[in-house]
């Protein structure tokens, strides 16, 4: 299908045009038709929308469009069009969720993107030829904003590692400047002041005469003055013997000057801040602590102190140590005192009380064999599970059998449960270790054993 033909004056159809730039209508005594169609054009339109628009008919429509043309009201046109903008690149660290802001995430994305294209001036941010001072400083101030320990307990996710390359960077660059500024400078060589002649003085050196110079191929017997000879003897020291050098002093010390003094002291509690120092600090005098109140006795604290420690740092396993034996002389202490609560329980009459403390001290310390039989003790006269007294009995037969009321009170519960041929043995274990033990004689006596 062939093109449209095109406007003799205004270009194809689908050509656009458009209002001249403040364009006043006013002036040009445009006509009802004109300014009609001139309305159509708008900004910017395409001719053949103008076309269909107006309701002159085509042919009217063209001639108006060209009689603005000559008026210089309409001009041909060229649309470029709009490339749709770019979708924005959205960076998948700025959307993981941290517990940091965003201005936060940007400043260590953006930081750790180009810091390997920087100098070490440039990572501490201090210009060429800064001082000591001025580099430990800058030093200081960029550790309070990227040292990872900053966001010690936050989840920080894959910016942990950024944060942790660029300290690394960081301390690397004051490393650096440190030594070139701690560098000493090597001095050029100074000649001998008997070396140099006087200023402004020349050797004077006559001209030898044709008849003074000795013949080509031969050379001159040079001999030394006498006065000369003279001076150089007397100016060397004798034989075997050096020259005294007076060692030079040492500068006396500067005295104390109070403002460095307060400066040293405001910079070491500047350095006491920083959060890695201040955890450091914090870790050593939890764990002075615990030592302490493991020696006066005071096992909870010692544990309350290691616990946290371990939770500061979870690899310290020196601590790991000490909160094991902090717990298990907790425990021993605890359960000797739930003892001595349950004896204090039951001699005011609150036996379920005090079988609760005992049981609390066996759960503290299996080993304890005197929490375990009060407990049964207890047990047994309340009536309670079997199972379980029989069992705390049994434990503490185990731990002691030596103890005659241990095996009595053992062989009371199997006998009560009836199992006959174990009581029996613990009864025969009352007579063995007490032969005078009535109440075990007289259950030997009156029970009648079956045995198959």
């Amino acid at each position: 299908m062939s093109a449209p033909n095109p406007i003799v004056g205004l270009g194809g159809r689908t050509d656009h045009i458009a209002t001249v730039p403040h364009l006043d209508p006013s002036r040009l005594q445009l006509s009802p038709e004109e300014g009609t169609v001139l309305a159509l054009v708008g900004r910017v339109e395409r001719i053949d929308a103008v076309l269909s628009r107006s309701t002159l008919g085509e042919a009217r429509t063209i001639a108006v469009l060209l009689s603005l043309r000559a008026k210089g009201a309409i001009v041909p046109a060229r649309v470029v069009a709009r490339t749709a903008p770019a979708a924005p690149v959205v960076d998948a660290a700025m959307s993981e969720e941290v517990d940091l802001d965003p201005e936060q995430k940007r400043e260590i994305i953006d930081l750790e993107r180009a810091i390997d294209g920087m100098d070490h001036h440039a990572v501490l941010g201090v210009p060429r030829g800064a001082t000591a001072a001025e580099v430990k400083q800058a030093y200081y101030n960029a550790s309070r904003r990227f040292h990872p320990d900053r966001y010690f307990g936050k989840n920080l996710g894959s910016f942990r590692a950024r944060l942790e390359r660029i300290f690394k960077r960081l301390t690397d660059a004051q490393n650096a400047l440190s030594r070139a500024e701690q560098r000493p400078a090597t001095p050029a060589p100074v000649a001998s002041p008997a070396a140099r002649p006087p200023s402004g003085a020349f050797a004077s050196v006559p001209p030898a005469s044709s008849a003074a110079r000795p013949p080509s191929g031969t050379f001159a017997s040079v001999q030394p003055s006498p006065a000369a000879s003279g001076a150089a003897a007397a100016a060397r020291p004798p034989s075997g013997t050096f020259a005294s050098v007076q060692p030079t002093p040492a500068p006396a010390p500067a005295p104390d000057d109070p403002e460095s003094e307060a400066r040293r002291a405001e910079r070491q509690a500047r350095l006491a801040r920083h959060p890695y120092m201040a955890r450091s600090h914090k870790l050593t005098e939890l764990i002075a602590r615990g030592r302490a109140a493991i020696t006066r006795g005071d096992f909870e604290r010692a544990y309350q102190d290691f616990n946290h420690v371990l939770g500061l740092d979870p690899k310290n396993r020196e601590v790991a140590a000490l909160l094991v034996d902090a717990r298990r002389k907790h425990d021993l202490h605890r359960a000797q005192t739930e003892v001595e609560r349950g004896q204090e329980m039951e001699m005011r009459g609150d036996f379920a009380g005090a079988q609760s403390a005992y049981k609390l001290a066996v759960s503290l310390n299996g080993d304890n064999p005197e929490a375990a039989y009060q407990a049964a003790r207890i047990g047994r006269e309340l009536n309670q599970d079997p199972q379980e007294v029989r069992a705390l009995a049994q434990r503490a037969v185990e731990l002691k059998p030596g103890r005659v009321e241990y095996q009595l009170l053992l062989a009371q519960v199997l006998l009560v449960a009836g199992q006959k041929k174990q009581a029996k043995h613990h009864f025969e274990e009352v007579v063995r270790l007490d032969p005078d033990h009535a109440e075990g004689r007289a259950a030997l006596k009156k029970l009648r054993w079956t045995f198959s």
